[in-house]
């Protein structure tokens, strides 16, 4: 039992760990190449109607420029909750991919309360506020483990039959899926067989972790929790790892649009990438990895051909 209680420690700093690398890893890389395309979250709301931008006004760049962090946090809100992009634009994959991750937030909105019921136990409470944070769970198991165990199988089915989608789909998004409905479809029976005995076979094992005292669990109960070990190593470094990098890939890419001349780090972030080398030997480029993009971006090498 000390070995489980040493691999559920493992598993808690490798996701960190990964997850922190992956985040010093973007922050280190060159600066990203923004989208622009509109509308954007943080815009004025009259603007958001049509998919205006700030630069539609007259001599924008003389003005100062606005950004609305409640239009930011809004529109960040609305994807991350409702993945309305997908909606929008693709709702028979969204009938799929939205249960399993409402699924996900009902887990992890679990987890937490089967915490807290570690906590009531360590401190030998059995009132109240430990049923109901139980209770609570014990619904949270069920809604989450069937939203999760749909989404992964009807995505599998989607990559499988959707031709577009099959020529993108690589053997780790099936490998990725199945092992999400491997582990919600064991929980969703221990949690229909014995839903209070499930959450608090969680809450003693937590309160193991926390107190350091490895304390038993059944033998079914080991099984699950060595699937979800393996989840909280693999996650963050598989393709699903970019539930983690979201701020960046949506508030600092998909969003980004100071303006230059309004901003030093933008500046300095482009005289860095004007120093890079080039290797693209496009006949409008003709890089040759040693030619840098300033070098590129001040000379014409069509024109220089000709002469």
């Amino acid at each position: 039992m000390i070995v489980l209680y040493i691999l559920a420690y493992v598993a808690l700093i490798a996701c960190v760990a990964i997850i922190v690398a992956k985040m010093v890893g973007y922050l280190k890389k060159p600066m990203h190449l923004r989208w622009e395309i509109y509308p954007v979250a943080h815009e004025a709301p009259e603007r958001l109607k049509h998919g205006g931008s700030y630069m539609e006004e007259l001599d924008w760049w003389k003005k100062p420029y606005h950004s609305s962090t409640l239009g930011t946090l809004t529109g960040f809100l609305k994807e991350a909750l409702f993945l309305h992009a997908t909606y929008e634009h693709n709702r028979p994959l969204w009938v799929r991919t939205y249960p399993f991750h409402v699924g996900l937030y009902l887990l992890i909105g679990s987890l937490g309360l089967t915490v807290i019921c570690s906590f009531c136990l360590m401190a030998n409470y059995l009132g109240w506020f430990l049923q109901l944070c139980a209770t609570l769970a014990m619904l949270c198991n069920v809604l989450g483990f069937l939203g999760v165990l749909w989404g992964s199988l009807s995505l599998i089915q989607r990559r499988m039959t959707q031709r577009d989608l099959r020529k993108y789909s690589m053997p780790e998004h099936f490998f990725n899926l199945g092992l999400f409905a491997v582990f919600s479809g064991l929980g969703l029976i221990m949690s229909i067989i014995g839903p209070r005995w499930f959450v608090m076979q969680g809450a003693v094992f937590f309160a193991g972790m926390l107190t350091f005292k490895a304390v038993p669990v059944s033998a079914v109960y080991v099984l699950y929790l060595l699937i979800s070990f393996f989840l909280f190593i693999w996650v963050p470094f598989s393709f699903m790892g970019h539930a983690f990098m979201k701020y960046f890939t949506w508030h600092d890419i998909r969003w980004d649009d100071v303006p230059a001349q309004d901003s030093k780090k933008v500046q300095a972030g482009i005289a860095a990438n004007l120093n890079l080398p080039v290797s693209w030997k496009a006949s409008h480029i003709k890089g040759d990895g040693k030619k840098t993009w300033a070098e590129v971006a001040t000379t014409d090498p069509t024109k220089q051909d000709k002469e």
